[in-house]
C-alpha cells in the first residue's frame, strides 16, 4: 500500500471519528434541551404549585424555549445524517442560528407572536453558543 493511500485511509478514518464525536455532541445538546424542558414541566406539575408562588408564564417560556432549542439540535442531527462533511454541516447550522439570533426583535402587534419570536431568537442564541462550545470541546 502506498503512503498516499495509507494517508487517505487514515484521513478518512479520522474524519469519520470526528463526525461520530460531533454527532454524539449534538445528541448531548438535544438531551440537555429536553432535560431543561422536562424539569420545567415537572415543576409545573408540583403539588405545592399555586398561583401565589409562581408565575405560570415563566414556566411556559422555559418549556417553549427548550422545545425550540431541541428542534435546532434535531435539525443539526438530521443534517449530519445526510452530510459527508460533518464539520461544514456543524458550522453551517451554527451560522444559520447566529444569523437568526441577530435579526431585530421587531413587534408584530400580537403579544403571543412577539413572545414566541423573542423565545425563537433566544433559542438560536443559546444553540449557537452551546454548539460552538461543543464543537471546541470535540475538535
Amino acid at each position: 500500500m502506498s503512503s498516499t493511500r495509507t494517508n487517505d485511509v487514515h484521513a478518512e478514518r479520522d474524519r469519520r471519528m470526528h463526525a461520530e464525536r460531533l454527532t454524539t455532541a449534538a445528541h448531548a445538546g438535544k438531551s440537555n434541551a429536553l432535560r431543561r424542558g422536562t424539569t420545567s414541566l415537572e415543576r409545573l406539575r408540583a403539588p405545592e404549585l399555586t398561583a401565589e408562588n409562581v408565575r405560570m408564564d415563566g414556566f411556559f417560556e422555559a418549556i417553549t424555549l427548550a422545545q425550540y432549542e431541541t428542534g435546532l439540535w434535531q435539525a443539526l442531527l438530521d443534517t449530519l445524517q445526510s452530510s459527508r462533511d460533518a464539520v461544514a454541516t456543524w458550522h453551517g447550522q451554527l451560522a444559520k442560528a447566529e444569523l437568526e439570533a441577530e435579526r431585530p426583535e421587531g413587534g408584530m402587534g400580537n403579544p403571543v407572536a412577539d413572545a414566541r419570536r423573542h423565545l425563537w431568537l433566544e433559542a438560536n442564541r443559546n444553540f449557537a453558543r452551546d454548539a460552538a462550545d461543543s464543537f471546541r470541546r470535540v475538535s
